[in-house]
């Protein structure tokens, strides 16, 4: 027999093995409708590894609990490190090479080839599930309107809900030019450029709203309404939280769990950028990481605003939980939690995402089957595999051709052998290889990174001109994902 043949049959026992074992402790699909498991997707906005469960600082008991409950993908990495090419990646199943969408610019439709594209809830309607939106699930909510953000891709959705997000108070920390006050007008540090964008949204403060006053909040709330809803067809709902993305506004109550006298700053070293190429060193958020970083007490307030803007939304997903678990769905639907990257707060001369390091690639993401067997697995994976894990677990027909990789065999058993690198694109010729511990970086230009993350968490230390490091640059460089 053909050698291909033989592997790929070996891959199709895999995953109907793993199947079954996923469906021996879980809710059994059927070919009826109301026999189909519901999803509900939680999507947040540029939360990174800070929660308590993955080792952060960050008081988070509903993302904990879920964790403790589901599988939890403890090394987790976004596709591209930015919002808008993320979740494209994660909603198409699609690589940026393939999509085109490598950057926040642009609505992913009008590229080449992406018209008709079938996206995950697009598949799900296919597949009889009512597929439903609200808050931030692509890179625009529907919007307060009547019509639709074009940027929240209406065509996916049967419908989607208009309600705000975030947290209100914004506008109390701009100066009359809708920059943030305590820049005092910067608008560059130590020659960098502090652009336009992050001069607005480089704030955090206390929001003049309480929790249940808040857009995120009342998102929250109509996802629960809406699970407490019978319905004769099974539900693919997504809701989005827009924290802790810019600016990190939040109620106080979130704010006074993190005592400013209490605050730990992130590590950081001047020297760290030595052993990296120029190309590599500073990016557009430079200039403004070090203007926050110059001043300990403002880094201490930025710091804060991030943890309170994490626990705040914690508190919306436990709003969203809740509603869960009072509904008549609660022992029949699947929970799906990602975040669609993670955020620098400094390190690496960084501010929030938009680099290949574990920073801004690494976040949290959670599958829970009903009465599913709980475990954690620290192989890294990627997000642009939630797509085919659910065509997989739900057991969805006629899917797309797609470039991830089902995760059910992994789910099964987090012990198996998985020689399937997390890969991440930060602008076109830029990727980062995630495998076992490496990291293995390769720019445009050509200058190459490889850091061991079992000996170096922080990637200080650049391996890559290191001779007895051949080997394993060969072996992660054949990774590179092709343009």
């Amino acid at each position: 027999m053909n050698k291909n043949i033989k592997r790929l049959l070996g891959a199709t026992l895999v995953n109907t093995l793993a199947l079954s074992s996923l469906f021996m402790c879980s809710s059994t699909l059927a070919a009826n409708d109301k026999d189909k498991l519901n999803v509900l997707m939680i999507a947040i906005d540029d939360m990174n590894n800070w929660p308590t469960s993955w080792g952060g600082k960050a008081i988070t008991p509903n993302i904990d609990r879920l964790a403790a409950e589901g599988v939890q993908f403890a090394n987790a990495h976004a596709a591209v490190p930015a919002c808008n090419p993320s979740r494209v990646a994660i909603l198409t199943g699609l690589r940026p090479e393939v999509t085109g969408q490598y950057t926040n610019k642009g609505n992913f439709r009008k590229l080449k080839n992406n018209k008709d594209l079938v996206t995950l809830p697009q598949l799900m309607r296919k597949n009889g599930y009512e597929a439903v939106a609200a808050g931030k699930i692509f890179h625009h909510p529907h919007g307060m309107g009547a019509k639709a953000n074009p940027m929240s891709d209406p065509i996916s959705w049967d419908y989607q809900g208009r309600t705000r997000t975030g947290a209100a108070g914004h506008k109390m920390f701009l100066d009359k030019n809708n920059h943030a006050a305590w820049l005092n007008g910067a608008s560059e540090f130590n020659g960098l450029p502090i652009t336009d964008y992050i001069r607005k949204f480089g704030v955090w403060g206390v929001s003049n709203e309480t929790t249940e006053q808040t857009g995120d909040w009342q998102t929250a709330e109509y996802c629960a309404d809406y699970m407490k809803k019978a319905s004769d067809k099974p539900f693919f709902l997504a809701c989005g939280i827009s924290r802790p993305h810019s600016p990190q506004i939040a109620p106080k109550k979130y704010f006074d769990l993190y005592p400013i006298d209490e605050i730990e700053l992130p590590t950081f070293f001047a020297s760290d950028m030595d052993d990296i190429a120029q190309q590599g060193k500073t990016n557009f958020s430079s200039g403004f990481a070090q203007k926050v970083m110059s001043d300990k007490d403002e880094w201490k307030r930025a710091v804060q605003g991030y943890l309170a803007s994490v626990s705040f939304a914690d508190a919306v997903i436990g709003r969203m939980l809740k509603g869960l678990e009072e509904s008549p769905h609660k022992d029949n639907t699947l929970v799906v939690l990602w975040s669609d990257h993670g955020f620098h707060l400094g390190t690496k001369q960084r501010w929030e995402k938009f680099s290949l390091w574990n920073d801004a690639t690494h976040s949290p993401f959670i599958i829970k089957m009903p009465n599913g067997k709980a475990s954690k697995i620290t192989k890294p994976v990627s997000l642009i595999d939630i797509y085919p894990t659910l065509v997989d677990v739900l057991q969805l027909e006629n899917a797309p051709k797609l470039s991830g990789n089902s995760l059910t065999p992994l789910m099964t058993n987090p012990h198996i052998n998985w020689d399937k690198p997390a890969i991440i694109t930060y602008n076109k010729g830029n990727s980062s290889i995630r495998l076992d511990n490496w990291n293995y970086i390769r720019r445009s230009r050509g200058q190459e990174e490889l850091y061991d993350l079992a000996t170096d968490p922080n990637e200080y230390t650049n391996l890559a001109e290191q001779k007895k490091y051949k080997d394993v640059i060969k072996r992660l460089k054949a990774y590179l994902p092709h343009e």
